[in-house]
């Protein structure tokens, strides 16, 4: 399988590892690569919080891949829109380009604490935390 490294141009990503890419007024959610190390294929995505207002942290879904279970959490406060379309007939597209097309669902993210905003790691910041260096 060949896997992008291509990442979305205004990629935020949480300390658990999900990301964001906000478009004007919808962000478009997904798993980091680093987050899905080491998995070859999903068999399937669990629907635990799909509809309405969401709250930060909220399990959305679970990404199963043999005995392996994923948890995806909204990064932050917000409407669920949708499901990536695309996964439909290919699950490990989720894989195959973990930050860009492999995309899990669309939110639009409702007003924004600047709290919730701070949380949020640029791409310079979240590559500190993955190799372990503290983030300022």
């Amino acid at each position: 399988m060949n896997i992008s490294t291509i990442s979305r141009p205004r990629i935020h990503f949480t300390q658990e590892h999900e990301w964001i890419d906000f478009n004007g007024t919808v962000g478009f959610v997904g798993l980091s690569m680093f987050r899905l190390a080491g998995i070859k294929k999903i068999d399937n995505i669990e629907w635990v919080n799909n509809k309405g207002t969401i709250e930060k942290n909220t399990l959305i879904a679970n990404i199963h891949s043999g005995s392996t279970v994923i948890p995806l959490h909204s990064p932050l406060r917000c409407k669920f829109l949708g499901i990536n379309a695309k996964l439909k007939n290919n699950l490990n597209l989720i894989l195959e380009s973990p930050q860009d097309q492999g995309w899990i669902f669309f939110v639009t993210p409702m007003k924004f604490q600047n709290k919730e905003k701070e949380e949020l790691l640029q791409p310079a910041d979240y590559q500190k935390l993955i190799r372990g260096i503290k983030v300022s």
